[in-house]
């Protein structure tokens, strides 16, 4: 019988798809690795959710904040640990570690899942064995929490964004990484390239289905003149997506930089 990991190692190399201008990994891209590992250690925990081909329950992201040091450039060989950290009322917690070739530690995250029936998309309870329960590691990877983000004051128009198909998941609504690509696609190029995202937290609220259009606002980032080289300190970006059928307010972000 195979013994269970209380921490679980995937490695990745970065793909030419996964960079961008800068000839570093996304944040897109990071976000997904770090997903694609959270699966597979529940998989292996037979927490995966999965009856055959069919779900049982739903693993929904509610909020995921990273932090980052480095980006990994193409080519580069990263690993990525992950551990269930037990659970806080309804939301179950995980957190992460980003690791280069040499082990250097060059990022970390922590993130609040729900588990949703696949009809009602309610919240339920985890139900978690004694095993799993006996391999929940509590120590969390850093002092912060992914906290609800507040905005307030006047945000200004950065972007319109509608769900086409290639952006749908297997649930029939819009892969939250999807939202980060959003995200990045609503600032200016010139930003990205004279700063990079050193801290990320997004909020998850509400999904998104094929044909919306979503219009995404933001503060905290236009008074940034990109082409100054004597601007230091970092700044940080507010930024919310609106459906624009209903004013629904699908997901709220904050975004920390720091110059390149």
């Amino acid at each position: 019988m195979e013994e269970k990991q209380s921490i679980w190692t995937d490695r990745y190399a970065v793909s030419w798809y996964d960079t961008d201008i800068t000839k570093t990994a996304n944040l897109a891209a990071i976000c997904n690795y770090l997903q694609e590992t959270a699966w597979h250690h529940a998989d292996h925990l037979d927490f995966g959710l999965r009856k055959g081909n069919e779900f049982e329950f739903i693993w929904a992201l509610v909020r995921l904040l990273v932090k980052l040091d480095k980006y990994p450039a193409w080519t580069d060989n990263i690993s990525i640990k992950t551990w269930h950290r037990g659970t806080e009322g309804l939301f179950a917690m995980r957190d992460f570690e980003i690791l280069d070739a040499a082990g250097k530690r060059i990022g970390c995250a922590t993130s609040q899942w729900f588990i949703l029936d696949p009809v009602t998309k309610r919240p339920q309870q985890a139900v978690v064995d004694r095993e799993i329960l006996r391999l929940t590691r509590h120590t969390p990877v850093m002092e912060e929490k992914p906290e609800k983000i507040l905005i307030g004051g006047p945000l200004e128009f950065m972007s319109s964004e509608k769900a086409r198909f290639a952006e749908i998941d297997m649930y029939g609504h819009v892969n939250n990484t999807r939202y980060v690509e959003w995200i990045l696609n609503s600032i200016p190029p010139g930003i990205h390239k004279k700063k990079f995202i050193s801290s990320f937290t997004i909020e998850y609220l509400h999904e998104t289905k094929l044909g919306d259009e979503v219009d995404i606002f933001g503060q905290g980032l236009i008074t940034e003149d990109p082409d100054r080289a004597d601007v230091q300190t970092p700044l940080s970006t507010l930024v919310k997506g609106v459906r624009r059928e209903d004013d629904q307010v699908v997901f709220r972000a904050k975004l920390d930089w720091k110059n390149r």
